[in-house]
């Protein structure tokens, strides 16, 4: 049997999750599963990647992407755009899966990489309904397809990429929208695509709804029971096979340990990149969570103070006319 292909993209201030979203993808796979962990990169220190190989070997690619230089990009860093390159980075794969690394795995893989996708361009999980008002995406009037996607965890067919030639439509999309972007990768993911496969929730579990006593009290479900149902909210919650730490902060890694789940802690235990003085809570470091979380809404109010600024400048252009 082939191995399966699957791809992480990260620099070295997330060393410490990729760590743990590989030794969790490689505690729950099948005995018959066979994974070729790939992870692109822009230039990882020596030591980073000679603590990720003490966990498995690894194929690493180093991105050398020109055409990205200039391309809005959030907090999260040019490494989201990558996973647009895969099919150029890996011609002798047609069927590739990426993966974020804020995840921890809980099942095997196989079964959704193998899975039909009726001719789609890759498969992703939905986040919400097009027509949706209350959710946490943007919308783009141009996307005339029924739900958006999340692209945190996506199967993709590389070689349907290659013949539509999708790495060009993306840049031309990345053109086209510009500081429209927002969401980026997952923005351009949804608008070039004709055609999206969706993949069960189970596979991107929000922390928020793998967390909740009551899924109906996470913040996300109001949307998400109106995109994909209360009965498969309810089934990816008991039955996950992926976990996403997205929805909460700081990420899970960065909080106190008395706030970290067991599930998680011990990962961090096992992890190369663990320190014990990460955890030891001070001021300094409150301080620097603290300053974290400003950095973040600071890039995620951007988009929109560029449209407030445009309004305003719209706006003293008819007053003085």
């Amino acid at each position: 049997m082939k191995k399966i292909p699957i791809v992480f993209a990260f620099d070295d201030n997330y060393a410490l999750p990729a760590s743990i979203a590989i030794r969790s993808l490689l505690d729950y796979k099948n005995k018959d599963t066979d994974y070729e962990v790939i992870v692109f990169h822009s230039g990882l220190k020596q030591s980073t990647i000679k603590k990720m190989e003490s966990i498995c070997p690894i194929r690493w690619i180093k991105v050398c992407a020109d055409a990205l230089k200039n391309v809005p990009q959030g907090w999260s860093g040019l490494e989201t755009y990558y996973r647009l390159l895969i099919a150029e980075l890996l011609p002798e794969y047609d069927r590739v899966l990426w993966s974020d690394v804020d995840v921890l795995f809980q099942g095997d893989l196989s079964e959704v990489y193998h899975q039909d996708m009726k001719g789609a361009d890759w498969g992703g999980i939905i986040a919400e309904r097009q027509d949706e008002t209350a959710g946490r995406h943007p919308h783009y009037t141009e996307n005339t397809k029924p739900f958006i996607y999340m692209s945190g965890f996506m199967l993709i067919d590389a070689k349907l990429w290659r013949q539509k030639k999708m790495w060009n439509r993306f840049l031309e999309t990345i053109k086209t929208y510009g500081r429209r972007l927002q969401f980026f990768d997952l923005d351009v993911l949804n608008l070039t695509a004709d055609k999206i496969f969706p993949i069960g929730f189970e596979y991107c579990v929000l922390e928020n709804i793998y967390d909740a006593e009551n899924i109906k009290d996470a913040p996300e479900y109001p949307w998400l029971e109106r995109a994909v149902g209360h009965q498969a909210l309810a089934f990816a919650k008991k039955h996950p096979v992926i976990i996403h730490y997205a929805g909460k902060s700081p990420k899970i890694w960065y909080r106190k340990k008395v706030e970290i789940p067991e599930y998680y802690w011990k990962y961090i235990e096992q992890s190369p990149f663990y320190k014990k003085s990460d955890y030891v809570w001070t001021k300094a470091k409150a301080l620097e969570l603290c300053m974290l979380k400003i950095v973040k809404a600071l890039v995620l109010i951007k988009p929109w103070r560029q449209k407030i600024k445009k309004k305003i400048t719209k706006l003293k252009g008819q007053r003085e006319k």
